[in-house]
């Protein structure tokens, strides 16, 4: 089944309501995006050391992803997102309290939505994305990741998240088909009711392909 067809039997049911004022369907667009940002937030749970201090990390992820739309009336875009992030103890406020080999990892998916204004060279848009992830964190206190012993003190946890992630993008057409786009959102995690790790800015950079009327 190709790309066209997934998107239609998806997504356009909800332009059902246009009825008599003929077909909605505009095109898609879809790519891959490499994102870094802060990342912050309490991780629930997380041990602390004899100071009372939790070891939950914050800093500057580094990640991957990839989003999915269909174009519908003028302006609207829907489709869906996915990507994963990786927060190293060394790019993390906390690395002097944490051996080398300790992360957080999200993963994450959901669906988007956004107005999207179109002109020859430049598309901007603004949108929001609601889904879900998984925080996977190994908090190695104790050990060296380059050898084969057991480590003496080390913590593994995993958990899930429901996020919102208001945004605001541009796209510059560097052909009709193949665009740059720039991307600033705020991850909104929550986990039992409360904000939770990972909340934070990121940025995104990375290539569209478009087929869009």
């Amino acid at each position: 089944m190709s790309i066209k067809k997934i998107l239609l039997s998806v997504l356009l049911p909800a332009s059902i309501v246009c009825g008599a004022r003929g077909q909605v369907y505009q095109g898609f667009s879809g790519g891959m995006m490499l994102h870094t940002g802060y990342l912050f937030g309490k991780d629930a749970g997380a041990p602390v050391d004899a100071q009372g201090r939790s070891y939950s990390m914050q800093g500057a992820p580094i990640g991957i992803g990839g989003s999915l739309r269909a174009h519908l009336w003028k302006h609207l875009r829907a489709g869906f997102e996915g990507y994963v992030s990786t927060l190293h103890s060394g790019m993390s406020d906390q690395a002097e309290r944490l051996k080398s080999g300790s992360y957080v990892r999200v993963g994450c998916g959901g669906l988007i939505a956004d107005a999207c204004w179109q002109t020859d060279k430049v598309w901007p848009y603004v949108g929001a994305a609601v889904g879900g992830g998984a925080l996977h964190s190994l908090y190695i206190v104790e050990g060296n990741e380059g050898d084969w012993l057991a480590e003496p003190e080390a913590y593994v946890n995993k958990q899930g998240f429901f996020y919102v992630t208001p945004y605001v993008g541009l796209d510059y057409c560097l052909t009709p088909r193949v665009h740059l786009t720039f991307r600033l959102d705020w991850m909104l995690a929550v986990h039992k009711l409360a904000l939770a790790m990972p909340s934070g800015p990121r940025l995104y950079f990375g290539f569209m392909f478009t087929h869009a009327k």
